[in-house]
Parts: structure tokens; C-alpha cells; sequence
């Protein structure tokens, strides 16, 4: 959760449950257990009845429900969920960060060049003490909040701005497209020095420090030594604990939300299912990124 007060901009709490309050009742009670062995005793009919599944039967139902309630509701093409409905952002609405020395990456041979899409709210202090660092989800693009040149809605547009947990009267929020992002940073849809083509596949693997060490190319660019904060969700969180890992002096607070420093396999199994999922739809509905 997010806090603010006079004293602190934000303090966050993470609380991971013990392994010991997880328990696991495997073991049947005596009663139980008579009743198993009962029931492994008892002859069975000559006649099999079709089995019967009743929790399918309610969720069928329960779907055709929520179906026919939404056919009855007029259509609101403004509202998509959670998160407010934002397009590609036009590159006359983002700045460009073009970063012409080498980019070392984790998993291959460094970039030769680099752009960082970027957008920022508030202002910066002349001792340039008052910077947070916005870290993106997986496909959000720079657009947090909305700004003079897109006044759209951005993707954390209740959380920036006057009064707000990311205050623009007392912090310069700089947010920005990760490296390999498809909203004006550089991807797979950028064009290759080495050939000029885009990278399309032979784009290399990019890791969250690679994003990070992305980040802190424009950080240098733009003159500012050390953050007020790191801040971000999900895949924004692994990049806030990075941040603070590579870079522990230039990082005075770390408010990471919903993420944690290492993957685990049951998780790399869920991103892998909801990436083939994507892929999958993107092949049949969606625009090329």
C-alpha cells in the first residue's frame, strides 16, 4: 500500500508470510479414514450413470449469466477495465533520449546505440534532489499521466499529480518506454545500425538490469547524481529493486509493488502462458507492435 504524510513521501511495508503459517492439512481424521476405507469396500452398481461435474455446471452458468448482463448493458467504449484505454503515444508527445555510446546488455553483445522514450511531470529543483524514478510494466508505455502535449489519460493517472501519492508540487516524476519497449524506446522495431532493417527476431534478450542500466544513461544525460525514489509495479518493481541494487548510493528510497527480485519457475510458467497467449492474439487481432 501507498502511504503519504508530511514526514515521508511514501513508506512502504512488505510483509512476506512465514513458511510456518502455511500449513498443510494431507493428513484425514479418523473418521475420514473410516469412511474411505468404507467406501473402497462397497461394490459398485452393474449400471454406471455418466459421471457428473457440478462445478462445471455453475461456472457454465455463471458465464452465461455475466453474458447475457452485459448484452443488456449499453456499451461504454471508454471504459475497458482497471487501467484507462490508452493508444500509441505520437512521438510529438514524448521525449527522446539518444544515447550514442555502446549499451552493455546481460545476455549479448552491447547495443551500439539506444533512444529512451520519456515524459515527465513537475518540476525539477535547481539542486536536482527531487527526481523519482517511474519503472513501467511490461507493456505500459511512458504515458503515466496525462500531460499538456496528450492530455489522454495515462496508465497511473490517479496516482500523479497536485496532492496526489506522486505529488508534482514537491517531485519531478520522470518516467520512461523500458529498453525494448515498443513506444519510442528501442526494440525490435528499431532500425539496426549494422543493416539498416529493424531488428525484428535478431533483436538480443534484454534483462530488467539492462532496462535499468538504460534508464540511468538518461539519468546521466540529464544531469541528475542521485533519486528521491525508485518506484514501480510489477515489472516495474523488479526494476526499482535493481535500481537500488546497481546503484545503492544514487537511491534514497525503493517502493516496489507487486514484484520480487527473482522469478520463481511456477511464475516463469505463467509468464511463459500468458505470453503465448498474447502472441497468439496478436497474430489474429492486433496491430504489429
Amino acid at each position: 500500500m501507498l502511504y503519504t504524510s508530511k514526514s515521508s513521501f511514501l513508506k512502504f511495508c512488505l510483509r512476506a508470510r512465514p513458511a510456518s503459517a502455511i500449513r498443510w492439512h494431507a493428513r484425514p481424521s479418523s473418521a475420514s479414514a473410516h469412511s474411505i476405507r468404507s467406501a473402497q469396500t462397497e461394490t459398485l452398481p452393474p449400471s454406471r450413470s455418466f459421471p457428473s461435474f457440478p462445478c462445471v455446471d455453475q461456472h457454465a452458468a455463471r458465464e452465461s449469466r455475466i453474458l447475457s448482463q452485459r448484452a443488456s448493458q449499453s456499451p461504454n467504449p471508454s471504459s475497458s477495465g482497471p487501467e484507462p484505454p490508452y493508444a500509441r503515444p505520437s512521438p510529438s508527445t514524448y521525449q527522446v533520449y539518444h544515447h550514442t555510446k555502446p549499451l552493455p546488455l546481460t545476455y549479448a553483445e552491447p547495443l551500439p546505440e539506444i533512444d529512451i522514450a520519456y515524459e515527465t511531470w513537475g518540476t525539477l529543483s535547481p539542486a536536482r534532489d527531487n527526481v523519482i524514478l517511474l519503472h513501467t510494466g511490461l507493456s505500459a508505455s511512458s504515458h503515466a499521466a496525462s500531460t499538456r502535449e496528450n492530455p489522454a489519460p495515462g496508465w497511473w493517472e490517479k496516482f500523479i499529480g497536485p496532492g496526489r501519492a506522486l505529488d508534482t508540487r514537491r517531485f519531478f516524476i520522470i518516467c520512461t518506454n523500458v529498453l525494448g519497449g515498443c513506444y519510442g524506446s528501442t526494440g525490435p522495431s528499431s532500425i539496426d545500425p549494422a543493416t539498416g532493417k529493424p531488428y525484428a527476431t535478431s533483436f538480443p534478450v534484454i534483462s530488467i538490469i539492462d532496462m535499468v542500466r538504460a534508464q540511468y544513461a538518461l539519468l546521466d544525460h540529464l544531469g541528475i547524481e542521485r533519486l528521491y525514489a525508485s518506484v514501480g509495479s510489477s515489472m516495474g518493481a523488479m526494476q526499482s529493486l535493481a535500481a537500488g541494487w546497481m546503484f545503492p548510493r544514487r537511491v534514497g528510497k525503493i517502493v516496489s509493488i507487486s514484484g520480487t527480485a527473482r522469478s520463481s519457475p511456477s511464475s516463469i510458467a505463467m509468464r511463459f502462458a500468458q505470453r503465448s497467449g498474447m502472441y497468439s492474439s496478436t497474430l489474429v487481432d492486433l496491430p504489429r507492435c
